[in-house]
């Protein structure tokens, strides 16, 4: 997505609909510089790991059905947030290449996926500030991104929650082929349906579903 899209479009929108700060955005991201600034990956290992390959992007509903897919080792594999703990309910022995969260996963599987080779895209916003203190200073590299405005290896590649984020990294970075797995925009209620409500129309916009 074209960040003065993304800045001028969706997110003003999103601010108002949710009635998130756009200070409190600017304070979270400042301080995932700050407390991992020694840490930041440069986004080039996105290209490195997805130009030109089959990338699979597996959201949150994956179920068993889903499985063997993951097991392909043609296809490049990006997790999105809590899918991770899903897949781990359901197979013992997989390790995404690229894990797109904001952080509502334990400390300790983070730090796993990231011994295990796992490329991790953490996301600063202003209600994980708490996230960002505990995690941050355990990890050794990692890539940054915001949903404000990016500076210094801090990123904003678009994208609203971890599913579409993820989806809109792998098509950032020329993916050949992009498949959305575990991707239900109707399986929520409350607040969290009205964030996959916008992942929706973005994915939309994006031309990925």
């Amino acid at each position: 997505m074209d960040i003065e899209i993304w800045l001028n479009h969706f997110y003003p929108k999103i601010l108002s609909d949710f009635g998130f700060s756009r200070e409190d955005d600017k304070r979270a991201a400042k301080l995932m510089h700050e407390l991992g600034w020694k840490k930041l990956l440069d986004s080039s290992i996105l290209l490195e790991k997805i130009e030109g390959k089959d990338a699979i992007v597996i959201g949150g509903a994956i179920d068993k059905s889903d499985i063997e897919i993951l097991k392909d080792p043609n296809w490049i594999k990006i997790t999105a947030g809590k899918s991770i703990l899903k897949i781990k309910e359901l197979t013992l022995n997989f390790t995404p290449d690229i894990h797109v969260t904001d952080m509502e996963e334990p400390d300790e599987l983070l730090i796993e996926l990231e011994r295990r080779g796992c490329i991790l895209v953490l996301h600063a916003h202003g209600d994980n500030i708490d996230r960002i203190r505990s995690v941050v200073p355990k990890l050794g590299r990692f890539v940054a991104t915001t949903q404000s405005q990016p500076f210094n290896r801090v990123y904003n590649f678009g994208g609203f929650t971890d599913g579409d984020r993820a989806a809109i990294i792998a098509k950032k970075f020329k993916a050949r082929n992009i498949r959305l797995v575990g991707f239900d925009f109707d399986k929520a209620e409350g607040i969290k349906l009205k964030k996959l409500r916008w992942a929706k129309k973005i994915l939309e916009f994006e031309r990925l579903l």
